[in-house]
């Protein structure tokens, strides 16, 4: 479990161990954490040395000290704007959560039906295929599934897509202009490539977000993304500005 011969300090160690009990469930959010004496007992190493490696996941926002209880699994649970799913980098850093994104494929498809009529391209015209893994203090919250016409984004391959997100990418590096945004939500099962991406068991509540990004220069869409939340790690709020009892009869009834 624990190597003294890696060049690697024993707390950091410990840190990453107690930490891939976290991700992998062993220890949910909101469990409180087995003793100092227990962990020290276990790994046979000081309480000390178990002490600093608490305190640096307190300090990365893994874990958090209640007073008078212990310390505990923080939950990172994050409430989205409707806005802010197209940045979730942004959203997770607006809130202090350290963020950081895992490329798990990139490559080139060809357009399928269902595709082609979603980003207004022809049967089997090229498609650039992403999927990225989003982690909020150390743990996956989000899996995106996004596909470029390569026509609209050439040279995609070029960025870094693991260090930057899409938003940025699609507005910063190819200039592009939004016009409007089309987004759906819906209550999905995690099936085994999502569950194993996001560490948990198959058939777990995820919310997917479907969502279509349209340029100004020619209203052609330049993104068609399917985002898989963990439910257990993501809310979603919007607000309604009131425009009145006409608006409200002409929107539903």
């Amino acid at each position: 479990m624990l190597n003294e011969h890696l060049n690697k300090p024993l707390y950091v160690q410990i840190q990453e161990y107690i930490a891939e009990l976290i991700l992998t469930g062993k220890i949910p959010p909101e469990t409180k954490l087995p003793s100092e004496r227990e962990f020290s007992q276990e790994l046979g190493v000081s309480r000390m040395t178990v002490r600093r490696s608490i305190t640096e996941l307190v300090n990365e926002g893994i874990l958090e000290r209640r007073h008078g209880s212990g310390t505990y699994v923080a939950k990172p649970r994050v409430t989205y704007n409707v806005r802010e799913l197209i940045n979730y980098l942004q959203a997770m850093h607006t809130r202090a959560i350290a963020a950081t994104s895992q490329l798990l494929e990139f490559g080139q498809i060809p357009a399928s039906r269902r595709l082609a009529e979603r980003l207004e391209v022809e049967l089997g015209d090229a498609l650039y295929r992403v999927a990225i893994l989003r982690l909020a203090n150390r743990v996956p919250c989000v899996v995106e599934r996004v596909f470029f016409p390569c026509a609209r984004l050439p040279q995609i391959e070029e960025y870094d897509l693991e260090k930057t997100n899409i938003y940025d990418l699609l507005t910063e590096g190819y200039k592009i202009q939004f016009s409007h945004i089309q987004q759906s939500f819906e209550a999905v099962a995690a099936n085994e490539p999502i569950a194993e991406q996001l560490r948990v068991p198959d058939g777990f509540p995820l919310l997917m977000v479907s969502r279509v990004i349209y340029q100004t220069s020619d209203c052609k869409p330049v993104e068609f993304a399917q985002d898989f939340l963990r439910s257990d790690y993501a809310r979603i709020s919007s607000e309604i500005d009131w425009q009145g009892d006409q608006e409200f009869e002409r929107l539903y009834f």
